[in-house]
């Protein structure tokens, strides 16, 4: 009688079983340029991932925004007109999905590959205002679409300059067609739950925390008296309660606010009303070294968002710099802020609390400083580039398995 014989026996380890790699990614997004955070983030990990030998090709919604220099990390790229032609001719190992909204397109997709991954950058498909907190008074809402998101106003909205009113209908078929895709991938613990929330499979939605490139070696001395504010001009990201909070602090306390947006105009002369006409300074948007520099020298940074973010990479960009981080209890912020230890986490809305939060570290620059100090050491141990990557092969391999 013959007996198996396994290779365990023989005191011989079995040869490890490595996952599948995706080395040919298909990128699919309306713009190919660089619109938004989106847009930055697709270009930054497909540098990375082609400096690892992947290829990358990109697909592109012709009428949309171009720009030749977005295309540096990509082998080719091709406006998108006929994807069931040419999704399956490019024969990409994965094709990930980001900015392309409506359920008819993303069903095109999906029925071309068993291999479509999406990348969900915010609430857009989930909340019929996008940015999840409610019209009547502008409060955070974690909860699912339904019935109530028109009793808060949300469907009331502005396109082309015009009134605009959105249905849950379009909303509901673009997430059916989301969740029978190969895979979802997200950047905080928060927003799998919110998707998992909305019917999606917990075990196809996979988290890929962001990160921060390394800092720029940049020598400027710590202004313990200025606080900096970095992000869109919008309602949801709360600069009105920071303006607030300002009211609060004493008058030697000033603000940096480095962004633009629809609200840009409206917070100027809030700013104005409020006698804070020189304490605050509104410098546009800043990119590169000019805007390093604010953030690096601040007393801290304040991201005091009423919508919940989905991950708020903006506060992680200070931390590489020893900068600590003042920002609202939503979303998947906590997931990289330590309330305590790196930074402090105030109720979103609460202007009281905001205020004394930052009162205590312009009071206290070497309370600060150690925040700030751990906050680095977080950034450095959790959030380099290698760390995403990492997280992002894994979920492509369980999908390729």
């Amino acid at each position: 009688m013959e007996w198996p014989v396994s290779t365990q026996s023989l005191g011989l380890l079995p040869h490890p079983v490595h996952p599948p790699q995706a080395n040919h990614i298909v990128w699919v997004n309306e713009h190919a340029a660089f619109v938004g955070g989106a847009e930055q983030y697709i270009y930054e990990t497909a540098r990375l991932l082609a400096a690892q030998g992947v290829r990358n090709t990109l697909l592109y919604d012709p009428l949309a925004r171009f720009d030749t220099t977005f295309l540096a990390p990509f082998a080719s790229a091709y406006p998108l007109v006929r994807p069931a032609e040419q999704i399956p001719a490019l024969d990409g190992d994965i094709v990930y999905l980001h900015r392309v909204s409506g359920a008819e397109k993303i069903r095109a997709i999906g029925a071309t590959s068993d291999r479509v991954v999406r990348f969900f950058h915010d609430h857009r498909p989930l909340c019929l205002r996008e940015h999840k907190y409610t019209t009547i008074g502008q409060k955070t809402c974690t909860r699912t679409i339904g019935a109530h998101c028109y009793s808060c106003l949300g469907f009331v909205g502005r396109r082309d300059g015009h009134l605009a009113l959105r249905t849950l209908g379009p909303l509901r078929d673009e997430l059916e067609e989301s969740r029978r895709l190969a895979g979802s991938v997200v950047a905080s613990r928060y927003l799998r739950q919110h998707l998992v929330d909305h019917g999606f499979d917990a075990r196809r939605v996979h988290v890929a925390p962001l990160f921060a490139r390394a800092p720029r070696a940049l020598v400027v001395p710590r202004d313990v008296t200025r606080l900096a504010f970095v992000g869109q001009l919008v309602r949801g990201k709360g600069v009105d309660l920071l303006l607030e909070a300002m009211t609060r602090l004493p008058e030697y306390t000033r603000l940096t606010v480095v962004g633009s947006g629809a609200q840009e105009l409206e917070l100027r002369a809030m700013a104005d009303r409020l006698g804070l006409g020189n304490r605050v300074m509104f410098t546009g948007d800043q990119r590169g070294l000019d805007r390093d520099r604010i953030v690096a020298s601040a007393a801290a940074l304040v991201a005091p968002s009423r919508s919940p973010e989905t991950f708020g990479l903006s506060g992680l960009e200070a931390l590489r710099y020893g900068t600590p981080v003042v920002a609202s209890h939503v979303g998947g912020i906590s997931e990289w802020l330590d309330d305590g230890e790196s930074g402090l986490l105030v109720p979103p809305g609460d202007v009281a609390r905001l205020a004394d939060a930052l009162r205590t570290l312009i009071e206290a620059p070497a309370y600060a400083r150690a925040l700030g100090e751990r906050g680095r050491e977080v950034w450095k141990s959790r959030f380099q580039p290698e760390h995403h990557l990492g997280s992002l092969r894994a979920a492509f391999g369980k999908v390729l398995a």
